[in-house]
């Protein structure tokens, strides 16, 4: 397999979130997990009966209709934050958190999944040797773990066993520097973390919002250690935006698109790099940004959450969440969503992917996401489906994927109720 088909296979097995199980198949059933925080509820998850969460929840997904039904607790956790899967290894999750509120907050667990029941059990945990972490993603092999690591600023690569457990810290990857946003970019915050290859070389690539920076380590396949790569050791989107998730994909011409969700200035900064450029070539650029709210209120824009949950709301805004769908017609549309105003902006990204200079990302709807403060969306692995958590309101709301234009329809079902959902995936169920 050439190696930009397997970046391909890997872009779009939904990497920016935490979770990876990729499938085409219609009317299939999965097991959807949902991570989730385990504060109390709030008044309007009260009014609406939602009790208050104990750990990962399990539902049966049908891909075809798009509903989730008989959801239970599958496994008790204090916080259960993000979540991962791979289809190497479908009958493995791993995610960040804590347990009972004893083991440091800071923790990389290894889960298996009951397939008949979809019931998890811990096979091992380890620390991330970090503080707060918030996001974790598996590499499509199931050989390493990464995890991110807000509150110190870090991020910490695990290798896994053959069993997918846990075995050891392979790296631990420095950020550094701030940002001009007091209050949100005094130190580095590191907010996400991914396993990519590019022409059959590995590389992590992690999302610094305190430093407005996307660091590029190299990984070392055989020890876990992450070098800085000697061609392109990060990438800068404008000052104060503040990365937070990641997508990518691979352009007309094979070179790595790397397309940012920017927190504090909600927009969606996309970046080409080529790591085999030449003499006089360029390595690295910019192709743009592009906001995801609407301009009229850009010139009051905030993220501070008593706007967002105030009477003026619509200038209160963090973005969160950001997915690349290539549709069976070769289209391509990037979604990304806000917290605040409280929707899912689709972009057209034909133009960034074929290569084109000059390329633009034009919007192509949004949509409310019919809650508060979206905090996650995930794509299904059939690519029919988007399933957006409104993590304020207690609600996962589902979204029919049109094939040919990537437009979303809300369901007519009504959405699973859960209090504080953070991060989800997806694994098969068994036969």
């Amino acid at each position: 397999m050439s190696s930009n088909r397997r970046i391909a296979t890997f872009v779009f097995s939904a990497l920016a979130f935490g979770f990876t199980f990729l499938a085409n198949a219609q009317g299939e059933e999965y097991w959807v997990y949902f991570g989730t925080s385990t504060d109390k509820p709030t008044e309007e998850m009260k009014e609406a009966g939602i009790p208050q969460s104990e750990g990962i929840y399990v539902g049966r997904f049908d891909s075809e209709t798009g509903r989730t039904r008989d959801v239970s607790l599958a496994l008790k956790a204090k916080s259960s934050g993000y979540l991962a899967t791979t289809p190497s290894k479908g009958d493995r999750l791993w995610f960040v958190g804590s347990l009972d509120g004893t083991d440091g907050w800071a923790n990389a667990y290894s889960c298996a999944i009951d397939s008949e029941t979809g019931r998890l059990s811990v096979l091992n945990g380890m620390s991330t040797t970090g503080q707060g972490v918030c996001h974790t993603s598996v590499r499509d092999d199931a050989r390493y773990l990464t995890a991110a690591n807000y509150s110190s600023g870090d991020f910490t690569v695990f290798s896994l066993d053959s069993n997918g457990g846990i075995e050891k810290v392979t790296a631990k990857y420095e950020g550094n520097g701030n940002g001009p946003n007091k209050r949100r970019q005094s130190q580095p915050y590191g907010h996400s973390s991914y396993f990519v290859e590019t022409d059959g070389v590995q590389r992590v690539f992690m999302s610094d919002l305190g430093s407005d920076r996307i660091y590029i380590a190299r990984l070392d396949e055989a020890t876990g250690a992450l070098t800085p790569d000697p061609v392109v050791d990060h990438l800068a989107p404008p000052a104060g935006s503040g990365p937070r998730h990641l997508a990518f994909g691979v352009d007309a011409k094979g070179r790595q698109l790397v397309f940012s969700i920017d927190e504090l200035s909600s927009t969606v900064s996309a970046f080409r790099v080529n790591f085999n450029a030449k003499a006089g070539e360029t390595p690295a650029e910019r192709l743009g940004t592009w906001t995801t709210i609407e301009e009229k209120y850009r010139e009051k824009l905030t993220d501070e959450e008593s706007l967002v949950d105030g009477k003026e709301y619509l200038y209160g805004n963090k973005t969160a969440a950001i997915e690349v769908v290539e549709l069976p017609n070769g289209k391509r549309v990037l979604y990304a969503s806000n917290r605040g105003q409280n929707s899912v902006v689709v972009f057209d990204a034909d133009q960034i992917f074929a290569g084109k200079e000059g390329a633009d990302l034009p919007i192509l709807q949004r949509i409310s996401t019919n809650g508060r403060f979206p905090r996650f969306f995930m794509v299904d692995p059939s690519r029919n489906w988007l399933l957006v958590s409104n993590k304020k309101s207690g609600t996962v709301y589902a979204y029919k994927i049109d094939q040919e234009t990537g437009l979303l329809t809300l369901s007519a079902d009504e959405p699973t109720k859960l209090a504080w959902v953070i991060g989800g995936a997806f694994a098969p169920v068994g036969k």
